[in-house]
């Protein structure tokens, strides 16, 4: 019988991932703009704007449309498509490896649920629907933005451990916007592995949106109890909405001026 097909794939995928290279160039350069707009609106909406000012909406067009749609996803997509004149699919927005990504989300998602929200419960309904438009749109940005953005920003300059290891630090160290204390960015940075090693399965998003990395916001914001008034469901949905049509942007221009 021959196993050599079966040997070379594994030796290709252990040099993958342990292949460690120094091409950094202008995307780091990027990288760094972004992640300072991004944790710095977040700041700003957390600790000077607020969550009083006109009952919300101040906060949410500071973090769901300045930190999230903008910054989050409107500069990676700038960058790739329009500086780079790359494909959106280089920020892992792709029907490449779909269908394999939506079941090994599935299967993901499922391993969360059975010890966390099956566990927990759910609070009302009025409570609960809130949160989800958050986490879905927060998910998408994060999904776009950390991994599609950083980890394979950072993977094209070091290789995949570093970029792994640097990129989960950054997510760790972007919570600094919502003034989360060092021990749980501790946790968050492994956190941030997880969803970094999904994603680099098939380096395809949809691995982790809609469901996987969403629930796992989610499980978080029951945890803590946040509660949001359900006029928060339109502000986020906007802000998906906002996202969606960027990247429809984004794909329509490069198929107009690069094919």
């Amino acid at each position: 019988m021959n196993h050599q097909p079966s040997s070379n794939f594994s030796k290709n995928l252990l040099r993958q991932i342990f292949s460690i290279r120094w091409k950094p160039g202008k995307d780091l350069a990027a990288i760094a703009v972004s992640w300072c707009l991004v944790v710095g609106a977040l700041y700003s909406a957390t600790f000077i704007v607020g969550q009083e000012i006109w009952g919300g909406f101040a906060y949410f067009l500071c973090y769901g449309l300045l930190a999230a749609a903008i910054f989050g996803v409107g500069i990676p997509l700038y960058w790739t498509v329009v500086v780079r004149h790359r494909p959106i699919a280089d920020l892992g927005i792709t029907t490449s490896k779909l269908a394999v990504s939506l079941v090994l989300q599935l299967v993901f998602a499922a391993l969360q649920y059975i010890p966390t929200l099956a566990k927990d419960g759910f609070p009302s309904l009025a409570n609960f629907l809130p949160l989800v438009a958050l986490a879905l749109t927060i998910g998408f940005f994060e999904a776009v933005f950390w991994r599609g953005w950083v980890l394979l920003r950072l993977e094209d300059a070091f290789g995949f451990l570093p970029a792994l290891i640097l990129g989960s630090a950054l997510y760790a160290l972007y919570h600094i916007g919502y003034g989360m204390p060092a021990n749980e960015m501790v946790f968050l940075f492994f956190i941030g592995v997880m969803y970094a090693v999904a994603f680099r399965i098939t380096k395809n998003v949809f691995i982790l949106w809609p469901i996987f990395q969403p629930m796992g916001q989610l499980i978080t914001l029951i945890r803590d109890g946040l509660s949001l008034p359900l006029i928060a469901i339109l502000g986020f949905s906007e802000a998906l909405i906002i996202m969606a049509v960027l990247v429809w942007l984004a794909a329509r221009y490069y198929k107009k001026h690069n094919l």
